[in-house]
């Protein structure tokens, strides 16, 4: 019996409710996600797919012969095979950034690529969880976890493993969560475990960037805020520690980016040139047709982000239901820190404290970089009308965690009876918006899986005009 008690304590000490409800939510959304067809909807699939078939036995470049012979299997599929693009004669390389493609390639050639993205997302919510209960408790960090695992576009893109959107949301995620959790503990825990938190956390970070170009601002602010608070430890007289953190720091950034500017050196012969770089497609941002006009006679730049405001109108709370209480928990966080004489008390009070001021400005410019770049998305703008919630939400993925901590702190404050209904139903949408999507069903409003795009009238001229 001793015995026995024994276990029971030491189990305790790892094994909560909340963990276990964290564990029972991580198994029911993998299993809806393993238990759905592979689904492979856009072109983007098809170029990702040989590309890891191609990365899988050596091959970063294919020739002529390959290439026709993968372009003639997309279209028996019903695609077309259109992202791999000529660098030489008899040369062709993929147009998408390689870090996505590079990590999958273990699984695919142990036959297992849809468990790359299990693995992702049981990372995403150790970090999650670690992080969100380090700035309040396991209850909320049991909320942000399942809030990670269950937001639709989520779900959706977690199975889709030939994308980069997963894998580079997932190491932007333990990237970012792994600093900031750092930044909070670096003064608590020895020396070994600072360096070793450091360097995961801008690897991850760095990787992600290796994955999806567009990562690359929100590694910047986390950079940024790194130098910026430590020049703040110098100038008050504080030890900084910053001789202990320039191993850790220059190896986490300098492995992903060596790596990737070898890459772009052999393939594209200049370490600063990507396959974007030589891409026909519309990928463009406003700011590169600054002062040009379409043929309406509108300046494409205002137009490029008015069509995009109107396609989040309708596209963004479909794929993150946690905005409705992410972004006015934002407001209120706002309030209690520029209004500290009106701060309420209870529960409420302690709100404003728990994200320190340089941490809620890191989570903000995270969130508004992703809005900002996507909001002047070129791409993006052809869904206006209605591009269905999976094309448009999957480029705003990057924005999961910040609000999924500024929800997950606002939730923690509800009383049971509010809180678990409001999670039951969250979760519930997750699942069935996901299940929808995946099987074509009708469970829900079928207007909010449906796609049109509509090609705006600066792509039509500046595209579709041209000889190739």
């Amino acid at each position: 019996m001793k015995s026995m008690a024994s276990v029971y304590q030491r189990l305790s000490k790892y094994v909560t409710v909340y963990r276990l409800i964290v564990a029972i939510g991580f198994i029911i959304a993998m299993a809806l996600v393993l238990a759905a067809p592979l689904p492979m909807p856009e072109v983007d699939d098809w170029a990702f797919y040989y590309g890891t078939q191609n990365f899988s036995e050596g091959h970063l470049v294919i020739d002529d012969l390959t290439l026709y012979r993968e372009a003639y299997e997309t279209y028996q599929h019903g695609s077309i095979l259109l992202q791999y693009l000529p660098v030489a004669p008899n040369e062709w390389a993929l147009e998408k950034a390689p870090g996505s493609v590079f990590y999958l390639v273990p699984f695919y050639k142990m036959g297992i690529p849809r468990y790359g993205n299990v693995l992702l997302a049981l990372g995403m919510v150790i970090v999650t969880f670690a992080l969100l209960k380090r700035l309040r408790d396991e209850k909320t960090a049991m909320i942000g976890s399942l809030l990670i695992l269950f937001t639709p576009i989520a779900l959706v893109m977690c199975n889709r493993i030939y994308m980069d959107s997963y894998a580079s949301l997932a190491f932007l995620t333990m990237g970012g969560g792994l600093y900031l959790y750092y930044h909070l503990q670096r003064r608590q825990v020895g020396p070994v475990k600072r360096g070793v938190l450091l360097f995961l956390a801008f690897f991850f970070t760095g990787w992600s960037v290796v994955a999806r170009y567009t990562n690359l601002p929100i590694a910047v602010i986390l950079l940024l805020h790194l130098v910026i608070t430590r020049f703040m430890d110098w100038r008050q007289g504080q030890s900084t520690g910053l001789k202990r953190e320039i191993v850790p720091l220059v190896l986490g950034i300098g492995l992903p980016m060596v790596g990737l500017f070898l890459y772009d050196y052999f393939i594209f012969g200049s370490p600063l040139k990507t396959g974007y770089s030589i891409s026909p497609y519309p990928i463009k941002f406003a700011f590169q047709y600054w002062g040009q006009i379409d043929t309406t006679g509108e300046l494409i730049p205002l137009e490029m982000v008015r069509y995009n405001i109107e396609g989040a109108a309708r596209n963004l709370l479909i794929g993150f239901p946690l905005l409705f209480i992410g972004v006015p928990g934002f407001l209120v966080i706002l309030y209690q820190k520029f209004f500290r004489r009106r701060r309420p008390e209870g529960k409420w009070a302690s709100l404003g404290a728990e994200l320190p001021w340089n941490i809620l400005l890191v989570l903000t410019g995270w969130f508004v970089a992703v809005l900002l770049m996507n909001l002047t998305y070129e791409w993006l703008a052809g869904l206006r009308e209605g591009g269905g919630f999976v094309l448009f939400n999957r480029f705003y993925l990057p924005w999961l965690l910040p609000a999924v901590i500024v929800g997950a702190l606002i939730m923690a404050r509800f009383p049971y009876k509010f809180l678990i209904p409001m999670l039951i139903i969250i979760l519930a949408f997750g699942a069935l918006l996901y299940t929808q999507w995946a099987w074509s069903l009708h469970v829900l409003p079928d207007w909010l899986t449906s796609f049109n795009y509509v090609w705006p009238p600066w792509m039509i001229e500046f595209y579709y005009q041209k000889p190739y």
